[in-house]
């Protein structure tokens, strides 16, 4: 069970160890891109190709699809960004319960977007954890749990497929200790228990008297995904990837947080923040396609004492 391309390295893994996949749910399809022509999910079209059966039921409520799993049989659910909430009576039809892939360490970050909110809070180390699903929200107990170190210079996107080809081994590795029984499960202390909810894209608006370090998580946290940006005469401006400018000292007081204060041609512009400057190297105009800060400047003839609001 699974849909975004976060899944399909699981689904890869499960099919190339020779387990027996009697079907493969997904979410329904769905209206994509500029034409809103229907566009199939990752998982599917991986399962296409695997020549699995598929199955895209709009929920899981219904009988039809509580009697379809069922009539299946399976020994286990392996559940991995589904993206539907699993009814008691789905957990109660496999033999062996239902594991699902998380992407932090449990009990943090439980929630839709684990992996931003590890970025966006600068955290150095994330991680992979399997859990034996309950009926509450990423509280079932640790089957295996594995840390993760964050790099420095990547991004959601970048961390999301890191975590997903671990995650697939991980699953792997489940499937072989749940045959051992669930005595060696670990119960999650529910204390220190941390949220990650799903973010919008009002939630990447950038302000600019953030120091430094907290705008380039919040760019780093929500790249690709809602995006992080500013606006620039009236019009929105995402900004893709961020770099500090340990050259810039703060002299002019008056120099106020989203001003332009010099320009780096070799990089980009640079930008005024609450403690410091921050150079753009990568963005995305409204309306256009990404471009480094070089090719900002020459195509938008940006100059020192512009302000990004």
């Amino acid at each position: 069970m699974g849909t975004p391309a976060f899944a399909v390295p699981t689904l890869e893994a499960l099919h190339h160890k020779g387990h027996e996949i009697l079907a493969v749910f997904a979410q329904p399809d769905r209206p994509a891109g500029r034409g809103r022509g229907i566009s199939f999910s990752s998982v599917k079209q991986k399962a296409m190709d695997l020549n699995l059966p598929i199955c895209q039921p709009a929920t899981l409520k219904d009988s039809s699809t509580v009697d379809h799993l069922s009539n299946l049989q399976p020994d286990v659910l392996v559940v991995v960004a589904y993206g539907l909430l699993l009814p008691q009576n789905i957990l109660d039809i496999p033999k062996h319960g239902a594991v699902n892939l998380h992407p932090s360490l449990l009990p943090k970050y439980r929630g839709a977007a684990p992996i931003n909110h590890a970025l966006l809070h600068g955290d150095k180390v994330t991680g992979i954890t399997s859990i034996l699903m309950n009926s509450r929200m990423d509280a079932g107990d640790i089957i295996l749990q594995e840390e993760v170190p964050v790099n420095e210079e990547e991004n959601a996107g970048q961390l999301e497929q890191r975590l997903s080809q671990k995650g697939a081994d991980l699953i792997v590795r489940s499937l072989g200790a749940m045959e051992g029984g669930r005595s060696a499960f670990i119960k999650q202390d529910e204390s220190l228990v941390t949220f990650a909810p799903k973010l919008s894209p009002k939630d990447g608006h950038i302000d600019w008297t953030k120091s430094s370090a907290d705008i380039r998580n919040l760019v780093r946290g929500l790249t690709p995904r809602p995006g992080a940006y500013t606006m620039f005469k009236e019009k929105r401006l995402e900004i893709l990837e961020i770099l500090p400018n340990t050259e810039y000292r703060i002299l002019n007081t008056e120099e106020v947080p989203g001003l332009v204060v010099s320009i780096d041609k070799n990089k980009g512009p640079v930008i005024r923040t609450g403690d410091g400057s921050l150079v753009l190297l990568k963005v995305k105009p409204q309306g256009k396609k990404e471009m480094s800060g070089q090719e900002f400047l020459r195509g938008y003839r940006l100059d020192a004492g512009e302000q990004l609001t």
